[in-house]
């Protein structure tokens, strides 16, 4: 303030009120001086100060006042610079001569405008200094001649210049679709946090994936057609974006941004002369026209509903490819049997007429994939997964399929600055993966519990000690100290480690995560599989056998039918509207609180004896309890509420200690088939007979009709549509 040095303010997303006389120019004069307030003390103010305040952070928000007494610059990227800004990278990989020479020119080009300027200059000041006639003044006459042959030989030279340029860029225009990609890949990525506040992408992420598919990409080595590389090279930018952003995503998302990275692709082969931009619109809008075509203009197909009808109608009216699909319907012999199958995108006939131009692979996918969208919506998704396969190839999505391999990532891929964040779901804990893996590497790792003052003074230790001896790190259960975590992300962004040194955090996915952790880390997501038999296992895996075998004896049974009515409960909400009217917050500490009320009650009836006659046992306390407060607390639907307690009326019962006790009844619509509740009691006994229930599980488990999946799948269709067309509505 007082020998106006500007002055840069970092991180002013936390704004402190200390600078508000500061922007508010409060400046008083006294005797000359001009002075203004800061905290107790007045401070001369020289009229040269400038305050900078940046923050790093993309969703700040502030507040309208300080938005007043601001100017704000943006430097986030754009479309179009991020396109040239990849351009030079990439010809500055794959064409040094034709970069050498771009820039040279550009430079030359440079020079030869400001000396143009220059003999402008010049002829100006002679003119103005002329004195009498400027024809009889030979000095004038000399000067203007010489200008005028400097003129023309600077600018035959930059006509020279031009012409060379232009052939670089037809050089250079080889490589603008690839650019193009990479912005749109970037600003998808940008997006994404409209789909999950965990899908945080920085700028930088994808600058280094750019560059690795550049300078590091093993599929190059060998290859030195220019055209084969950069095919290659656009290949592998799509792979490797994939691969690293869908390691941290969600299983069900992961299908949704490889179509997204499949239209970015196949916009960018559009100058080739094939597009298929009005097949994907169609596509997208789905179900839009449908509703509103009346029954008297729909074609008259036997064995479809009104609304596959109606799909067909718009797909005929939309596309000329589709114009006579009624009678290539008419000629397929066995298309109602198709209809019906388990899988008919695998063999989808064909009922279009393309032009040669898109009679290809991928205009099959994407046809075949209209036909299923208007027949058969349940089986979108497959679909969509046959089109990503044609356009990337079969082994595209083999990454996120796969059981995540940590090692050669932490050691190959992310660097020491790079936290490594493994979100997961409630009650799934990833940390051993992290054990398991120092061990195997031999490194020195540090586990530090957060949640506690104790565990924050640790953790700051731990990570200082390190940072410089190239030690590994691991907090977990960061989720529970949000505020802290933004002072960690600013720490880390200060620090020059040890290239050996890694930083792990294990959390729960959290909305209150800092969203600059997010962007600086690398996320992985671990999700449990869904399914009863999955849920069971999770459980059982947290209960330790001590617990389980704590008198009386009939306490295993109670703990086994919570476990099986928390699965129930909790794989329903997969079928929401039909599993439960909406998506209730049920939880793993509704199952803990449970525990804790059936270990109350029946240590409260048992009073010490090792067993407890199931007539003796308080089911009406317990049914009570879980219906009302437990799980029954989250619910305030009363159709629910009374499917809650049908649920709990039929499974915490005295009969549920007869060997003949049913769970489910006429396995997948077997008349007689059932399953049974295990004869034994003990937890390992217990493991062994879940084990054995099998690997699918049908709606029918969970009390809904078998075609509950087909109304599940359609609605994750329909999802997936919208998402995408969300994300083509913001890009334009």
């Amino acid at each position: 303030l007082r020998f106006g040095t500007p002055l840069l303010v970092q991180d002013v997303e936390s704004y402190d009120p200390i600078l508000n006389p500061v922007l508010n120019r409060e400046v008083r004069r006294t005797g000359g001086r001009t002075l203004i307030t800061l905290g107790d003390q007045d401070i001369d103010l020289s009229p040269t100060f400038i305050i900078f305040l940046s923050t790093r952070d993309p969703s700040v928000d502030f507040a309208p006042d300080i938005c007043s007494r601001v100017t704000f610059v943006n430097f986030t990227v754009t479309h179009s610079s991020l396109q040239s800004q990849c351009l030079n990278a990439v010809l500055k990989a794959e064409r040094p001569d034709v970069d050498n020479k771009r820039s040279d020119l550009l430079k030359m080009q440079g020079e030869f405008q400001l000396r143009l300027r220059h003999l402008e200059k010049d002829l100006l000041q002679a003119l103005n200094a002329a004195e009498g006639n400027l024809l009889d003044d030979d000095k004038i006459i000399t000067n203007l001649e010489t200008l005028k042959k400097e003129a023309g030989e600077v600018a035959k030279k930059v006509e020279e210049t031009d012409a060379i340029m232009t052939e670089v860029d037809n050089v250079s225009q080889q490589y603008v679709p690839l650019s193009q990609a990479c912005s749109g890949i970037y600003f998808t990525l940008d997006a994404l946090n409209q789909v999950h506040f965990l899908y945080q992408y920085s700028l930088q992420f994808l600058l280094s994936i750019f560059n690795f598919v550049l300078t590091q990409n093993e599929n190059l080595k060998g290859v030195s057609d220019s055209k084969t590389r950069l095919d290659i090279i656009t290949k592998d930018l799509f792979q490797v974006t994939y691969n690293r952003v869908g390691r941290g995503m969600l299983h069900s998302d992961q299908i949704t941004f490889a179509v997204l990275l499949a239209r970015i692709y196949l916009k960018g082969k559009a100058s080739a002369g094939v597009t298929f931009e009005s097949e994907f619109s169609v596509f997208l809008h789905g179900q839009d026209s449908a509703s509103l075509l009346t029954s008297k203009n729909l074609p008259d197909i036997k064995g479809l509903t009104v609304e596959q009808r109606a799909a067909l109608s718009r797909l005929q009216s939309q596309l000329p490819a589709f114009r006579n699909i009624v009678s290539a319907i008419g000629n397929e012999q066995h298309f109602n049997a198709w209809l019906e199958t388990v899988s008919p995108e695998t063999e989808v006939p064909i009922l279009w007429e393309l032009p040669a131009a898109q009679a290809t692979p991928v205009g099959t996918a994407i046809y075949s994939l209209l036909l299923i969208q208007a027949l058969r919506p349940d089986r979108l998704l497959a679909c969509a997964h046959m089109l990503v396969f044609a356009v990337f190839g079969q082994g595209f999505m083999d990454a996120t399929r796969s059981n995540l391999d940590l090692g050669p990532l932490v050691e190959q891929e992310i660097k020491a600055n790079v936290p490594v964040l493994l979100c997961a779901t409630p009650g799934f804990d990833p940390s051993g993966r992290v054990e398991d893996l120092a061990a195997d590497l031999k490194k020195t790792l540090t586990g530090i519990a957060i949640g506690s003052a104790e565990g924050f003074s640790q953790a700051e230790k731990a990570i200082n000690a390190a940072v410089k001896q190239g030690k590994w790190v691991m907090l977990k259960n960061v989720h529970l100290a949000p505020s802290w975590l933004v002072q960690l992300e600013k720490k880390l962004h200060s620090f020059q480690p040890h290239p050996n040194f890694r930083l792990f955090l294990t959390m729960e996915i959290n909305p209150r995560l800092p969203v600059n952790l997010l962007r600086s880390g690398r996320v992985f997501v671990f999700e449990p599989p869904p399914g009863i038999k999955a849920s069971l296992l999770r459980t059982f895996a947290s209960l330790s056998p001590t617990r389980m075998s704590r008198a009386p004896a009939e306490r295993s049974r109670l703990y086994f039918l919570l476990a099986w009515f928390n699965a129930v409960v909790q794989e329903r909400l997969r079928y929401a509207p039909l599993g439960w009217t909406k998506c209730y917050e049920f939880n793993e500490s509704d199952l803990k609180s449970a525990y804790d009320t059936i270990d109350t009650w029946v240590d409260s009836a048992s009073k010490g004896r090792s067993n407890l006659p199931p007539n003796q046992i308080p089911w009406s306390a317990i049914r009570q309890l879980m219906s009302q407060c437990i799980y029954g607390g989250r619910v305030d639907n009363d159709f629910d509420q009374t499917l809650l307690d049908t649920f709990l009326s039929r499974l915490f019962t005295d009969h549920s200690f007869d060997h003949d006790f049913v769970l489910v009844s006429d396995l997948d619509g077997q008349a007689g088939k059932n399953i049974l509740i295990p004869e034994g009691t003990s937890r390992e006994e217990i493991v062994a007979w879940t084990k054995k229930l099998p690997s699918v599980q049908t709606p029918s488990w969970l009390g809904l009709p078998n075609n509950a999946e087909k109304v599940l799948l359609t609605n994750m269709g329909k999802l997936m549509c919208l998402t995408v067309l969300f994300f083509c509505l913001t890009s334009s």
